[in-house]
């Protein structure tokens, strides 16, 4: 079969939510060679517009941003778009709130910062994976 025959797979949207410009870099230099649609946020009330405008198979949200934090953010993301696989990423260890989190948000992974990159990506496909099976 030659490539104009080709099927290609669409790719899968994954959107990173994060108040610090350095750590929005730091996702986009990570994930650049994974073979996604990357959209980027830098808050909870973008991240919602870019919901609303995108198809995103996958968000991963920083717990700490101010006005919205991951939590509340990713609760709306658990009513809004339940097919979305949601991420919490959190800096601090506050389990309380990452439980409470957990469960209000529906949250189905969380990871500490700093990350681990294998770990992260590790994460993103399983997440992917799971958003694969359930369309």
């Amino acid at each position: 079969m030659n490539d104009a025959n080709a099927i290609t797979k669409p790719l899968m949207t994954v959107l990173c939510v994060d108040d610090e410009l350095d750590i929005i870099h730091a996702m986009k230099r990570l994930l650049r060679k994974q073979n996604y649609n990357l959209l980027f946020a830098s808050s909870g009330e973008k991240a919602l517009e870019v919901m609303r405008q995108n198809n995103v198979d996958l968000i991963i949200s920083d717990m700490r941003m101010p006005a919205m934090s991951g939590a509340e953010l990713l609760e709306k993301v658990a009513t809004s778009y339940p097919n979305s696989y949601r991420i919490l990423l959190t800096g601090y260890a506050d389990m309380e709130s990452t439980v409470s989190a957990t469960n209000k948000g529906k949250i189905l992974k969380y990871i500490q910062k700093p990350w681990d990159n294998d770990e992260l990506i590790s994460s993103i496909e399983e997440g992917l994976e799971k958003v694969k099976l359930h369309k």
